[in-house]
């Protein structure tokens, strides 16, 4: 099977694919790269997956979809039905920092229940990411919609380990005259989605990850920790350190991004509690607010503090902090301002159940 670049996609119209699948059934489908042509066809999966509910509006824009798909740092992934080039499928994979993205999986209604889900999530990202314009990409991030079981499997099959589990992460409404410019988030609306999140790592990511793992002595940090543990065998050599919480001022070194389509504030580092407290008024609006820690001895004061805040642990990141390019994990917390998330839409394979039953009941106590 050979692999080609998205450039020399691009210049071939779209007509090569960089692998094909034969089911069952005898029908072939190729999966390539969109190029600019393709974006009605990919609005149109969008439109009929979601009607115009889809929380990013720019897929129903033509012209903006088609400047996202030209972004160098964005691979649309799609499958096509080869026996009449009919596109059935999509996904895209984004690059940023040295990590990449996996998600927008879409299947026309018509071909579901025949695998191509599952083909797209597996086979077709393993190969996009051993392309040479993902050398420098030291894992790929990809987000799973807690009731789909066979993509988890999927997910799992594939060499992806599972870290975490959002409540009502996604947020589904009809985002077109919503106004960035107001800067307030979208408020809240229709169906809202937990999600499961895998990560698949790779060699040079454990090559420089820190193995020295500072944890707060407390039962849902190590659970977490312990699991992720269990799940990724690159581990097995950690050495964690467990530290009680001692009266201190802290250290304070963070950033914030916010996304107002999804409602989610991001942050990440060290923060002080005057701070903390100022945060959490400030977007006391906002649907959720994550709080990434890095795995530190300077981020024990910050998860004490995160928890006592109310904040709930709900994943463990590999790698995620780059000091140096000296790679820290972070512990991933939740906050909902107005208490709102669901968790009757999560179903989970037997593998992650233990992660969910933990999160489960931090939230019911």
């Amino acid at each position: 099977m050979a692999t080609i670049t998205k450039k020399e996609l691009d210049s071939q119209l779209g007509d090569a694919y960089f692998q094909k699948i034969i089911f069952k059934n005898g029908q072939e489908y190729g999966l390539r790269f969109a190029t600019p042509k393709d974006a009605a066809s990919i609005s149109s999966l969008f439109k009929e997956s979601y009607n115009y509910e889809y929380p990013y509006p720019f897929v129903y824009d033509i012209e903006l979809l088609k400047n996202d798909i030209s972004n160098p740092n964005k691979y649309w992934v799609l499958s096509d039905l080869l026996e009449n080039n009919m596109t059935v499928g999509c996904a895209l994979v984004e690059k940023e920092r040295y990590i990449a993205h996996a998600g927008s999986l879409i299947v026309k209604k018509d071909f579901r229940r025949q695998g191509i889900t599952t083909n797209l999530a597996a086979a077709g990202l393993l190969t996009v990411t051993k392309m040479p314009q993902f050398k420098d990409v030291l894992r790929l991030n990809i987000e799973v919609r807690a009731p789909l079981t066979k993509v988890q499997t999927s997910a799992q099959n594939a060499g992806a380990v599972p870290y975490g589990i959002i409540p009502s992460h996604i947020q589904l409404a009809d985002n077109r005259y919503f106004d960035l410019a107001d800067n307030n988030p979208c408020s809240p609306q229709n169906e809202e989605f937990s999600t499961v999140l895998y990560s698949m790592i790779f060699r040079n990511l454990w090559k420089k990850r820190d193995k020295n793992v500072f944890l707060l002595d407390n039962e849902d940090l190590i659970f977490l920790y312990e699991y992720v543990r269990s799940q990724a065998k690159k581990m097995k050599n950690d050495t964690l350190i467990l530290k009680k919480e001692k009266k201190s001022k802290g250290y304070e070194l963070y950033g914030v991004s916010k996304d107002y389509y999804l409602s989610h504030v991001k942050l990440f580092g060290y923060i002080k509690e005057k701070s903390i407290s100022n945060l959490l008024k400030t977007y006391k609006n906002w649907r959720i607010i994550l709080w990434k820690i890095p795995t530190t001895e300077n981020g024990i004061h910050s998860m004490s503090l995160a928890l006592k805040k109310g904040f709930k642990v709900v994943g463990y990141d590999i790698g995620f902090n780059n000091i140096n390019w000296t790679l820290f994990d972070s512990i991933i917390l939740a906050y909902y301002p107005n208490g709102n998330y669901n968790l009757s839409d999560i179903n989970c394979i037997d593998t992650i159940k233990p992660l969910f039953n933990r999160i489960k009941q931090q939230f019911i106590t």
